[in-house]
């Protein structure tokens, strides 16, 4: 059942997209002549999910008065703002953008933004690296996400015996901790800081994805992208290069000016400042275009094809996935 009922999300979806974003000019080109098309003010709509993916975006939203912002947080909150044209940008996991693409649906991928930013984290001070988790059971937010995935790969890649994966929902890993019914768990930021700083027993990190990522593989550990309609792109070339500059200038931003960047991001979450520090420092957050991040991106799309293969459509996406500039 739910099978069909993610084969039936990606026809509406697809459909969505094709006849919807595709005929939508942007704001921010949309009657202007070649004279005049440098000079306009990007006007846009970004959607993004809570991840620190949005963290860029909740700056631009804040600095540019033509740039709005909403978020996503299900499947079908995100077919509704597709299928009501909301957004030009759309941020998603990179293994979602590859899945939907593998499926027919004419995404391009323009940039990646955040890579890692996922901890293993334990309330057993004894548990400081992979290995002290043998024979222990860990908990990890949705089943045949990027989580499972990535914590299987490990434990098999370094023949951790006897570990058992079990499942929590995101909303219910604070709790959890606190009662003491789980101790080992996959969390991301920014909930990781948010939960240290309420939790009243010690909640430390255990393995950093991306550290143990580049270490294995000499790679980043690409995450989360933006992508545009094909279509839409190919019309509004001006108004992505616009975008681009912004986005990278405000990652550039979220590290070098907190005084600006951590109010905002406080406000944001309904978090207090020092969580939403603590936050920022753990994420890996900087700007990438499609082709910069190629590389590492389908470096990591071919081991998702080796352990997960449906987890990006049983195949790789080709060269018309990545946005060329």
């Amino acid at each position: 059942m739910k099978k069909f009922y993610f084969l039936f999300f990606i026809v509406l979806l697809t459909t969505a997209v094709i006849s919807g974003c595709s005929e939508k000019s942007s704001p921010a080109t949309a009657g202007s002549d070649q004279n005049s098309e440098e000079q306009q003010t990007l006007k846009a709509t970004i959607s993004a999910p809570k991840s620190p993916a949005i963290f860029p975006s909740i700056l631009l939203a804040e600095q540019q008065k033509d740039i709005e912002l909403i978020t996503w947080e299900t499947a079908d909150t995100l077919l509704a703002q597709i299928q009501k044209k909301q957004a030009q940008f759309i941020a998603l996991p990179l293994n979602m953008g590859a899945n939907l693409y593998a499926k027919g649906m004419p995404l391009q991928l323009i940039q990646v933004n955040t890579f890692g930013s996922m901890f293993l984290v334990s309330t057993d001070d004894k548990v400081q690296k992979l290995e002290d988790l043998a024979h222990q059971t860990i908990f990890v937010p949705s089943q045949g996400g990027p989580p499972d995935i990535l914590t299987n790969y490990l434990i098999a890649q370094n023949n951790i015996p006897g570990v058992k994966l079990s499942f929590v929902n995101l909303s219910e890993i604070g709790q959890q901790l606190a009662s003491g019914a789980i101790q080992h768990v996959v969390i991301p930021e920014p909930l990781l800081s948010i939960v240290q700083a309420n939790l009243q027993t010690d909640l430390h990190i255990a393995i950093n994805f991306e550290e143990v990522w580049q270490k294995q593989f000499s790679k980043q550990l690409p995450q989360t992208g933006i992508f545009v309609n094909k279509a839409w792109a190919s019309s509004n070339q001006h108004a992505i290069k616009q975008f681009q500059a912004l986005s990278e200038q405000a990652i550039t931003d979220l590290y070098q000016q907190p005084d600006v960047s951590l109010p905002l991001l406080s406000d944001f979450f309904k978090s207090n400042e020092k969580i939403m520090e603590s936050a920022l420092t753990n994420s890996s957050l900087h700007f990438q275009t499609a082709q910069q991040a190629r590389n590492e991106t389908e470096a990591y799309f071919k081991i998702l094809l080796e352990i997960a293969p449906d987890s990006i459509g049983d195949a790789l996406p080709n060269e018309d996935f990545y946005y060329n500039e």
